[in-house]
């Protein structure tokens, strides 16, 4: 009977033990707070979310993540309010990096990870994008660009190549016409599909610098470069350039047009490559090509409109979090995550493009002298959804442009300060 109560004695203490050693160990163990944009499903677009996040919880099971997808708008949307209050933030939160992150990082949101992010492999652009003033804040693993995406079989039918000039495009466009074919799908009833080509025009009138001077309020947001730009769209609207309705057609609608071959061309984000490249949604043989140049404007072919396409920043929350955050930037930043992705432009070395488009998109990106952000997150966010507003109010022919670029700017004074 003793030795029975000592054996049983000894059961206690050795399960007492192991009770307390799982309590360590679950106690010990960091959870990480993602808040992303995509759901990590089956979507081909969604394909490296999902693999980031199970390859870095069956590397890491010290860690537990926690991944919130939010969509869009409701990443950009839900990442602003917490922002300004400071209350509730994630651990990491997917960026496009720009000023954007870096009014985050001017008030004191953000997670200094220079020293630990300074030397993974990366291109310069995905860096930069992610630095602010000399201080890294995340990892960028794909960049995007906007360019031409064009069905090759409408161009080759009709005796069409892709357009050099200004003018070359406006012809391509007329003959399209003619042929009863949508010339661009452009999705402008979500107002950001717009902003791609409406950069491109202000920068081929005025160069970078119209942007830069304007956004730095060393120039006006209504000065020539962007009237002109506005007018030139809104003529287009106005010739059927974008089809009856454009201001009906929401971007997935625009991606439909590309896919049954409805519309010839669609001037967006190279993130499209693995959607126009994947035959399960589209039978049409579709190519990238860069936009073209305006002969006697200042900006050139080389200045491309881009930024991060799927991008990570760390805030305070996660400050004594600090290895756990590091250990999935670098992750995010693996040739084996970054390998999942189906179409994206990628920054890590050593993964190879994954279509024909990717190819294509980047080999546009490495002709790139000039990288110009999306106006829409390089600009304060009190200040990007009118700009939105704006160029969408371009699409309605009796706009007066000029006017409604100059209430922009007064805005823009209202909350950045005059021009100098």
């Amino acid at each position: 009977m003793f030795k029975n109560k000592k054996l049983f004695v000894a059961m206690l203490l050795v399960l007492a033990l192991c009770v307390g050693l799982l309590s360590t160990a679950a106690a010990s163990k960091v959870k990480l707070t993602v808040w992303g944009r995509d759901l990590p499903d089956d979507d081909p677009s969604h394909a490296y979310i999902k693999a980031l996040l199970e390859g870095f919880q069956a590397k890491n099971p010290d860690i537990e993540l926690e991944y919130i997808a939010l969509g869009d708008p409701g990443l950009m949307d839900k990442t602003k309010v917490v922002m300004a209050s400071g209350r509730d933030l994630p651990d990491i939160f997917q960026s496009w990096g720009g000023s954007v992150m870096g009014g985050y990082a001017d008030a004191g949101r953000l997670l200094d990870l220079t020293k630990e992010l300074k030397d993974v492999p990366g291109s310069v652009a995905a860096q930069s994008a992610m630095t602010w003033k000399g201080k890294i804040y995340g990892v960028a693993p794909f960049f995007a660009i906007a360019g031409i995406f064009y069905n090759e079989r409408i161009f080759e039918e009709n005796g069409l190549t892709p357009p050099k000039t200004i003018a070359e495009m406006e012809k391509i466009a007329d003959t399209l016409l003619a042929k009863g074919i949508q010339p661009f799908a452009c999705g402008v009833r979500d107002k950001w599909p717009a902003l791609a080509m409406y950069m491109y025009l202000v920068d081929r009138y005025g160069g970078v610098e119209a942007f830069n001077n304007a956004q730095a309020r060393a120039g006006r947001f209504d000065t020539e470069p962007f009237v002109k730009a506005a007018q030139l769209y809104q003529d287009w609207v106005k010739k059927g350039y974008f089809g009856r309705t454009p201001l009906g057609e929401a971007y997935g609608d625009a991606q439909q047009s590309m896919y049954v071959g409805k519309a010839a061309m669609h001037v967006t984000g190279s993130w499209m490559c693995a959607q126009y490249s994947d035959p399960t949604l589209t039978d049409q043989p579709i190519a990238f090509a860069a936009f073209p140049e305006l002969p006697g404007g200042k900006g050139k072919a080389s200045d491309i409109m881009g930024q991060t396409d799927i991008g990570f920043a760390a805030t305070i929350a996660a400050k004594d979090k600090k290895d756990a955050v590091v250990r999935f930037m670098k992750y995010a930043m693996s040739v084996e995550a970054c390998s999942a992705e189906p179409g994206r432009i990628c920054s890590v070395p050593g993964v190879p493009a994954p279509s024909r488009l990717t190819e294509m998109a980047a080999a546009v990106f490495g002709q790139a002298k000039e990288i110009q952000f999306w106006w829409d997150q390089d600009l304060p966010p009190m200040v990007t959804t009118p700009l939105n507003d704006t160029i969408q109010s371009f699409f309605i022919v009796d706009t007066d442009v000029k006017k409604a670029l100059t209430a922009f700017e007064e805005l823009v004074e209202e909350n950045l300060g005059p021009a100098k």
